[in-house]
C-alpha cells in the first residue's frame, strides 16, 4: 500500500502466470512467476489469507490472554485473543466473537487501533488490532476444536512480561507494547 505521494511504481513486480497449490479451508498457496523491475523474472510463492482479527482486552488492572497448544510451532503460546475472518464477515463483527468466544468477554464497544501484514514476503494476511472498551467478562463460548486457557496479567507485569519473552507472536508483543505506552507502564 502506497500511503504517501512518492511514485514507486519502478519497484513493483507484475505476475505474469500463477498456479494455485493447494487451496485450504484456511490457506491458499499460489506458485507464481513475476516479472521484475529490470525486465527479468523470478518465481514467488504466495499464501492467501482472509485475514484476522487480535484484540487487546483490559478490565480493571489486568489484561486478558490465552494460552494454547500451536502444533506450528509445537509450543503452548501465550497470546491475545484472536481469529480468523470468516466468509462474508467484516473484521468488527469477527472481533466482537473472538472476544466472546475466547474469554467471554462483552465490550461497550470495540476501537480499531491498528493493522498489520503477518509476513508480507509471502503472505497477504492482515491483521485487524481491536481494543475493546469498557468490557465486561461473562462465559466463553468456544468453539468445538478451540483448546485454551484464560490467563490474566496485571498491567503492572507487562513490561516484565515482555522483557522475560512471555510473549512469542506478533500480534502479543504490538498488543502489548500499545498497552504499556497508553497506560505508561
Amino acid at each position: 500500500m502506497n500511503t504517501g505521494n512518492d511514485d514507486y511504481s519502478h519497484l513493483k513486480e507484475e505476475i505474469t502466470s500463477s498456479e494455485r497449490v493447494f487451496d485450504g479451508k484456511v490457506i491458499k498457496v499460489d506458485n507464481s512467476t513475476v516479472q521484475l523491475p529490470d525486465g527479468g523474472s523470478a518465481s514467488r510463492e504466495i499464501v492467501y489469507h482472509r485475514g484476522a482479527v487480535s484484540l487487546v482486552a483490559v478490565a480493571g488492572d489486568e489484561m486478558y490472554f490465552v494460552r494454547q497448544y500451536r502444533v506450528a510451532t509445537d509450543d503452548f503460546l501465550l497470546e491475545i485473543p484472536a481469529g480468523k475472518i470468516e466468509v462474508g464477515e467484516a473484521p468488527d463483527e469477527t472481533a466482537e466473537k473472538e472476544l466472546k468466544e475466547e474469554i467471554g468477554g462483552v465490550a461497550e464497544s470495540l476501537r480499531k487501533i491498528h493493522g498489520f501484514y503477518v509476513s508480507p514476503g509471502f503472505s497477504n494476511e492482515y491483521v485487524h488490532l481491536y481494543e475493546a472498551d469498557n468490557m465486561t467478562i461473562d462465559k466463553q463460548a468456544l468453539d468445538d476444536d478451540e483448546f485454551l486457557d484464560i490467563v490474566k496479567i496485571r498491567l503492572s507485569e507487562l513490561p516484565a512480561q515482555l522483557d522475560n519473552g512471555a510473549f512469542q507472536d506478533a500480534k502479543t508483543v504490538i498488543g502489548v507494547q500499545y498497552v504499556i505506552a497508553k497506560y505508561n507502564l
